[in-house]
């Protein structure tokens, strides 16, 4: 079925800017579509941010966040200027503006450094970059403020990963940006922190019996925190596990981390401590109830005595 524009519904029309379509339809959110929409309609008039959140059903964060947006974007002006404390940083997302293929262009005449950037991260790739890849890249640079060695670093990183491509790229940046690194050293930090979060994933992924997939952030966490932090040996891991699905007919890590936060807590170091232990605790009780049962054998023999 075909369709035209039906010209009578232009009778009451207001006008709209055609960057919004060529530049920021692919990359805005519905949220920030409907603030601007609704403040391009009733542009004759000041709005605040509680009417349209009203008007629009909207959390009000959300629309404050589209109005700093599109002011950003030089399409709204605000009464003073809208800028974020500066304790604070806005945190990088993929969604933000980025610089245009003619704006790479002449940023590569104008900066030595991008030239450079642009041609290592050529080699690292190991073919021409496509227009994505160096408008990411300069991003990075020009408005996210990102060091050039760090970006190098962070290429060389991609590499090492056999994961070479501009999604991993991005992605981790802005891991990096929002975490706070700012120089070599940090991102060495963050490298290592990855690498040894995947080392202790693998341990733990053996030893539950996992097949091999993606883990969630916590589960990252965990594993880190009970292979790097509490030293826990695949075997301990295991009886973790064993005793989790015991008890609980399913894998929780949560539950987990308490029966290896408990053993970390008494020192123990292996598996072979945990099973001393509970053979121990097993041999007390079995006394126990002997001892109990001796006694009342006892009493029973004096109580027939005395008959």
């Amino acid at each position: 079925m075909a369709y035209k524009i039906n010209l009578s519904a232009f009778s009451s029309s207001f006008p709209f800017p055609k960057d919004v379509v060529d530049k920021h339809l692919k990359l805005v959110s519905v949220c920030q579509l409907k603030v601007l929409l609704f403040v391009m309609r009733n542009s004759a008039q000041e709005i605040e941010q509680k009417k349209i959140a009203k008007e629009l059903s909207l959390p009000e964060s959300e629309v404050e966040d589209a109005l700093l947006y599109w002011s950003q974007c030089g399409l709204l002006e605000a009464d003073k200027p809208v800028t974020l404390p500066t304790s604070e940083k806005a945190p990088a997302t993929a969604k933000e503006q980025k610089p245009s293929r003619s704006d790479v262009a002449k940023r590569g005449n104008e900066d030595d450094k991008i030239r450079l950037l642009l041609g290592e991260a050529q080699l690292k790739f190991g073919r021409s970059l496509k227009t994505n890849e160096m408008i990411t890249l300069v991003w990075l640079y020009d408005d996210k403020g990102m060091d050039i060695s760090v970006i190098l670093l962070l290429l060389q990183y991609a590499v090492s990963e056999e994961k070479c491509n501009i999604g991993f790229i991005e992605k981790t940046a802005i891991k990096w940006l929002n975490s706070g690194v700012e120089t070599v050293a940090d991102a060495e930090r963050e490298i290592a922190k990855s690498i040894k979060n995947r080392l202790a994933w693998s341990v733990v992924e053996t030893a539950f019996g996992i097949e091999k997939r993606k883990p969630s952030e916590k589960e990252c966490e965990f594993s880190r925190l009970w292979v790097e932090e509490w030293n826990m040996s695949p075997d301990m891991l295991r009886l973790a596990y064993d005793a989790c699905v015991d008890a609980k007919a399913k894998l929780s890590f949560p539950y987990i981390s308490k029966i290896l936060e408990g053993w970390h807590e008494k020192g123990y170091k292996s598996a072979k401590d945990i099973k001393n232990t509970e053979n121990k605790e097993k041999t007390k009780k079995k006394n126990k109830n002997d001892y109990a049962t001796y006694n009342l054998d006892k009493f029973e023999e004096l109580l027939n005595s005395k008959n």
